[in-house]
C-alpha cells in the first residue's frame, strides 16, 4: 500500500526541511533526534535520516522502476532516475 501527500504539503514539507537543514543546530538536532525534530514539522516521525559526511555519501534508490521503460532502454529515464538518486550526492564543498 502506498500514501500519497498532497503537492502542497510536500513544497511546505521542503521548505521547512529546506529551511532546518541551513541552522546548524536545527541540523545537528535533527540528526540527533530525528522523531521529534520530524514530527515538529508535519512528517512522519520514523522516517530514516542519513547524514552525508566527508567520508561518506548515501545513494538513495527509488522503491520503483519502471520495468517497460528499462526494457526499452530509454536513456531519457535512466537520466531521470539518477538524478533522483544522485541528486544530493554531488558537492562543490565537501561536508564536513
Amino acid at each position: 500500500m502506498t500514501r500519497s501527500i498532497s503537492s502542497d504539503h510536500a513544497l511546505d514539507l521542503g521548505a521547512k526541511l529546506g529551511a532546518l537543514l541551513q541552522d546548524s543546530e536545527k541540523r545537528a538536532d535533527l540528526v540527533k533526534d530525528p522523531g521529534t525534530t520530524l514530527a515538529a514539522l508535519g512528517a512522519k516521525s520514523d522516517l530514516t535520516i542519513l547524514a552525508d559526511t566527508a567520508d561518506t555519501v548515501h545513494l538513495v534508490i527509488p522503491a520503483n522502476i519502471d520495468a517497460a521503460r528499462v526494457a526499452a532502454e530509454d536513456e531519457a529515464y535512466f537520466e531521470e532516475l539518477g538524478r533522483q538518486a544522485l541528486g544530493a550526492c554531488l558537492y562543490e564543498d565537501v561536508p564536513q
